[in-house]
């Protein structure tokens, strides 16, 4: 596996990349980097040429410029293709990487191949309203409060990011696999990412919750497949959501993965990643898109 640097026109970012097949970029969650996707990279490189960048904010990459928002960050993957030669690929995007997919598909069309949307059920909800709802309610301990002060708010910040930290340390899930390393390993990884992050996550959740997926949904022209990865508790709450895409995206195909509860905001499908490589492997074509 190689690492890069790419100068794009809103900063300085970080990859990995891996193999020499198709293209294919791997777009993380919110505040996580390439690295997450370091078990599913190693399954794929038989076959595509997978490019997996720490987005703005997170890892290595420079900061947040300031108001950026959806289109800014698929303005960056855009560029870093642009760097390394690569006319068109296909994209994977989980979380916030979904909407940057979406945007790279709405506005590049010609740019994007094969484009999957995965994420959990709340990060696919379609309409603008329901889905900010959701998310805001899932995230707004990181947002300072109106009333208080700076001080205040930075206390309130710091409190948020120890107890997200902790949540993935002490896990039931975690602790109950103590003897697999490699648990502990993805654990200590999403505790870095987080840490490293944690500067950024109110500018990164304002350019989630600043875009409109359904508008960006609408224009989407590319062979596009929904990957929902189905809670329990989020199947109670929220309900399935690719189904809806489906109304909305022509000839887009849904398909479910089931997940187990764990850490606050910590699903990233990394257990699943034999699965998610097959289902990969099954949508995307093995012709060359030259």
């Amino acid at each position: 596996m190689q690492k890069g640097y790419a100068k794009t026109r809103h900063g300085q970012i970080h990859y990995v990349e891996a193999g020499q097949g198709i293209p294919l970029v791997l777009l993380a969650s919110a505040g996580r980097t390439g690295m997450v996707f370091d078990g599913l990279i190693d399954l794929l490189t038989d076959r595509f040429r997978v490019i997996a960048p720490d987005m703005l904010g997170c890892g290595a990459s420079d900061p947040i410029p300031k108001g950026a928002g959806i289109e800014a960050f698929a303005e960056t993957v855009i560029d870093l293709l642009d760097q390394m030669g690569i006319q068109r690929a296909h994209v994977y995007g989980f979380h916030i990487g979904n909407k940057i997919g979406t945007a790279m598909a709405a506005k590049w069309p010609q740019r994007i191949g094969h484009l999957v949307l995965a994420g959990q059920s709340h990060s696919l909800i379609p309409d603008r309203a329901k889905r900010d709802a959701t998310i805001y309610g899932n995230v707004s301990s990181n947002f300072p409060d109106a009333g208080a002060d700076e001080i205040q708010n930075r206390i309130k910040q710091w409190a948020a990011a120890y107890r997200r930290v902790t949540d993935f340390w002490w896990h039931d899930s975690i602790l109950s696999k103590a003897g697999d390393a490699r648990i502990f390993e993805q654990a200590r990884l999403a505790i870095l990412d987080r840490i490293q992050s944690q500067n950024s996550v109110v500018a990164i959740y304002d350019a989630v919750l600043g875009y409109d997926l359904e508008a960006g949904l609408r224009r989407i022209t590319s062979p596009t497949l929904v990957l929902e990865a189905v809670t329990k508790s989020e199947d109670g709450q929220i309900g399935r959501q690719g189904e809806a895409i489906t109304r909305i995206v022509p000839h887009a195909k849904w398909v479910v993965v089931h997940e187990s509860e764990g850490p606050k905001h910590a699903v990233t499908l990394s257990e699943q990643y034999p699965e998610i490589a097959r289902i990969l492997r099954d949508f995307i074509p093995d012709a060359s898109m030259d």
